[in-house]
């Protein structure tokens, strides 16, 4: 296991589903916990990212889970990743959102030894077009970057990235790695999780 810190996003607003998607129940498990379950095996910490102190009390996760509270209000992703990042106790850290019920751990494990090989800050895959700004690891060399798009009100995960260094896995890469495919899939609708539903059952079994 490398020296990473996993951090999870998990605000709670839910907009689109209408009730807290991190707590929907995939093959007998809430998302939350399918997500941290994963992370455990590919970090050496775990932290989990919230809006208000109300929302600890509400996910009542176990006590080895390290909180921290967002630093700038209604910040989005963005503002998450720099709560999270900030207060990492490693330079790289895992980002992942807590609507995610199929991170793969092999994949991670893959973009983990990029990490090692290059002066890099992100390493980030680009699936179907799109680079997953909410599935990839972030450098504390990211810090000062974020920290004055904040500042601006500037909220896209990715608008910085033109300053920094950056690694992309490609999709040819991530298909070689089996059920990576789906480590991007995120619930944010009753038909998502009615998706995952029947996709995890396909995979495992009732």
């Amino acid at each position: 296991m490398s020296e990473l810190t996993g951090i999870l996003l998990a605000g709670g607003k839910s907009r689109r589903l209408g009730r807290d998607k991190a707590q929907e129940v995939i093959g007998g498990q809430r998302i939350i916990d399918r997500a941290i379950d994963t992370l455990r095996t590919i970090s050496t910490s775990q932290t989990v990212v919230v809006d208000r102190w109300e929302r600890i009390e509400e996910l009542n996760l176990d006590s080895q889970i390290n909180y921290v509270v967002d630093s700038y209000d209604n910040s989005g992703s963005l503002g998450g990743l720099y709560s999270g990042l900030e207060q990492s106790p490693t330079r790289w850290a895992i980002l992942v959102a807590c609507d995610m019920p199929f991170l793969s751990a092999r994949l991670f494990e893959f973009m983990v030894t990029k990490i090692s090989k290059e002066d890099l800050d992100v390493v980030i895959p680009r699936f179907e077009g799109r680079l997953q700004t909410t599935h990839a690891l972030y450098s504390k060399s990211c810090l000062e970057h974020i920290d004055g798009r904040l500042k601006d009100g500037l909220l896209k995960m990715d608008g910085y990235f033109n300053n920094i260094n950056v690694c992309e896995i490609s999709q040819d890469e991530i298909l070689k790695i089996e059920g990576s495919k789906y480590s991007f899939f995120n619930v944010n609708t009753a038909e998502d999780l009615d998706l995952a539903i029947r996709m995890d059952k396909n995979t495992y079994g009732d």
